[in-house]
Formats: C-alpha cells, structure tokens, sequence
C-alpha cells in the first residue's frame, strides 16, 4: 500500500477514534478483540512533555500548533498541523513545543501491546 494511502487510512482511523473515545476492533488481522485509546494531548508555548515510552504502538496526528517530536533511534520529526507520524513500541519519545506564542494540540493513538487490554494495563507508563 502507497505511504499517502496508509497515512490516510491512519487519518480516518484517528477521526474514528476521536469521536468515539476508544474502541474494539474485532476484523484486522492480528487486532482481534484489542481496543484502541485515545489522547489528547496539549502543550504550552515553549514547553515539553517528559521523555517517556507506551508499551503498545502509537499514532500521533497534529491538530493546531507546532513543534517536533524526537523517537529514539530516529530523526527529529517536525510537526504542523496535519503532520501523522508513528512510534513503534517502548520506542522512547519527547514532543516539544517549537512556538513561544501557540500550544501544540495532538492526537495520540494509542494500540495496546499484544495479550489483551488486562495485561497492558499492568504494566502501562504514564503517557504524558
């Protein structure tokens, strides 16, 4: 699948996902019965959250402001209103807010690590 058509299936899912909260998926492959979460997330001007990681995958959509998000192990990502990137797994994370004047609004998709919502929220980090 084209990068433009996996990010915009990303896009959907992340407006899917806003709207409801957080949901069951029951037909992807290898996501049977996992549920997904979602976070908003909100930084002020010049300010920047704590280097931390989630033990599932994310999803991170840019809905107002801008900065930049720096993954271990991969180059800084700028981030503009519309900007998707992806971390994988207990993949060590800052987002950063670049403006002295705006926040920065995310939308962070949340995908729990394999074996089931119970055993995720065992062993769960704070997000942000």
């Amino acid at each position: 699948m084209p990068n433009k058509e996996k990010a915009m299936k990303q896009i959907i899912l992340a407006i899917f996902v806003m709207v409801l909260g957080s949901f069951a998926i029951t037909d992807a492959a290898g996501a049977e019965s996992r549920e997904w979460k979602i976070v908003t997330v909100e930084l002020a001007p010049g300010t920047a959250d704590a280097r931390h990681f989630y033990p599932g995958a994310e999803l991170v959509y840019v809905l107002e402001g801008a900065g930049y998000l720096e993954a271990d192990g991969k180059p800084k990502v700028a981030l503009n209103p519309g900007a998707v990137t992806t971390l994988q797994p207990k993949q060590g994370h800052v987002l950063k807010n670049a403006s002295l004047t705006r926040p920065l609004k995310v939308l962070v998709v949340l995908r729990p690590p394999a074996g089931g919502v119970r055993q995720q929220q065992a062993v769960e980090q704070p997000i942000f």
